[in-house]
């Protein structure tokens, strides 16, 4: 007579657990958590500067004038520093945003946002010298951003020079126009 094996030895558990913990890991290190995680602020940030720029030509196009202008000029006199920004947080910008939110040109939720003071405003444009062109930018976090061709400015949205994504070294800013 001979006797059946039910189940699993130890040792055939303890290998199947071994070869799943191995392909496990090998995947984890593919797909790399971390960079997944700065991909997405990456693109939230994107999305912020994106907006508050078109939010902007929006208002301009409609007052004649950026929030941050004198009243005497168009402008709401959000912004205590004049009528020029050079890469001034965005988080500092709050009565300006207000004036955009209450013009209709963003929503009152933008003012909430945890990554306002990752993003730097210039205006006007150092690249075009026009008054009336705000700049948005932000210091990629993930890698794969900073490869990004469009990554090559300063915080200011001037040039910026031997950049990543240009096979330097220095890590660079994307910026919307």
């Amino acid at each position: 007579m001979s006797s059946a094996h039910k189940g699993f030895t130890l040792i055939e558990l303890l290998v199947v657990l071994g070869i799943i913990g191995i392909l496990a890991a090998a995947i984890l290190a593919a797909i790399n958590p971390v960079e997944q995680l700065r991909k997405g602020q990456d693109t939230s940030l994107k999305n912020l500067a994106t907006e508050f720029v078109s939010a902007n030509t929006s208002y301009y196009s409609t007052i004649n004038a950026l929030p941050w202008f004198s009243v005497a000029n168009g402008g709401s006199n959000c912004y205590s520093g004049g009528n020029t920004l050079s890469a001034v947080p965005m988080s500092t910008l709050g009565g300006c945003i207000t004036a955009l939110v209450t013009n209709g040109e963003l929503k009152s939720s933008f003012q909430n946002s945890a990554n306002l003071n990752k993003v730097m405003i210039t205006n006007p444009n150092p690249q075009s010298g026009n008054a009336t062109d705000v700049v948005a930018c932000f210091q990629p976090a993930s890698n794969s951003q900073q490869m990004d061709p469009n990554t090559k400015y300063t915080q200011t949205g001037a040039a910026g020079t031997s950049c990543k994504s240009q096979g330097g070294t220095n890590l660079c800013y994307w910026c919307a126009e």
